[in-house]
């Protein structure tokens, strides 16, 4: 019975994603501003007209675990900026603590080098393990921060308390900061830390916010309606108790 209100539950939100994309297509979804993406838009431009690098550290999340969704996220925001600053003197850099990740960051990259018809060149500098420890991954993002001309850094993906140490690099280097994570310690680090701290699912939303597309926009309305339907459900769950039926 559980398994079988799921599936259900599951097909309507499916059909309701297919509706809206289709929807967004003939007229968007305005989301509502972010000033960290506002930042974001405007600090990538500043940093291709500079010469300088943008870096992403994806985090250490295993692709069999859990915690793999966040780092989804971060390989998502790669490849949008790959989209745009690709063609500039210093592209996009990554850093991750997960071989898995490496090697999904370093794919997605020569895709967007295919894209614009460039040779893959280097990808190895520009996805790189830094280390496989919490420790280590913090010290070696730390370094390409302050050793390859980084003027942005995006921190997103499962990080934990050593974050503090990548934004600490960033900070001495007068660097913009975003983070995002789907750790309570690491969202906490970001509070006190980062120049723009994401909580919740504004990392969750960070790809539809820098691309724009017609489904990702939808995932977003299709949230907000459910959300809104669990809200209303339980509101007439709770009337439908006290009145004793």
């Amino acid at each position: 019975m559980t398994d079988g209100i799921g599936l259900l539950i599951f097909l309507a939100l499916s059909l309701l994603l297919v509706l809206l994309t289709v929807m967004q297509r003939k007229r968007s979804y305005t989301l509502r501003e972010l000033l960290a993406f506002q930042r974001l838009r405007r600090a990538i431009g500043l940093a291709v007209e500079d010469g300088k690098r943008i870096h992403v550290a994806l985090g250490r999340g295993n692709l069999l675990s859990e915690n793999f969704g966040s780092a989804l996220i971060g390989l998502g925001v790669l490849k949008r900026l790959s989209s745009v600053a690709l063609i500039a003197d210093h592209p996009p850099i990554a850093t991750s603590g997960e071989g898995g990740l490496m090697l999904l960051a370093q794919t997605g990259l020569q895709a967007a080098h295919q894209r614009f018809g460039l040779p893959p060149q280097d990808l190895p500098q520009k996805a790189q393990l830094v280390g496989v420890t919490p420790l280590s991954f913090a010290v070696g993002s730390g370094m390409e921060i302050r050793d390859e001309r980084v003027a942005v850094d995006l921190l997103i993906g499962h990080l934990g308390s050593e974050a503090a140490l990548i934004c600490d690099a960033s900070h001495q280097q007068g660097n913009l900061s975003i983070a995002g994570s789907d750790d309570l310690t690491a969202q906490a680090v970001f509070a006190a830390a980062a120049s723009h701290p994401l909580f919740g699912e504004e990392a969750y939303a960070a790809v539809a916010y820098m691309d724009g597309e017609a489904v990702h926009r939808a995932s977003l309305q299709t949230q907000d309606l459910a959300r809104w339907a669990i809200i209303l459900f339980l509101i007439f769950a709770s009337v439908v108790k006290l009145i004793g039926l």
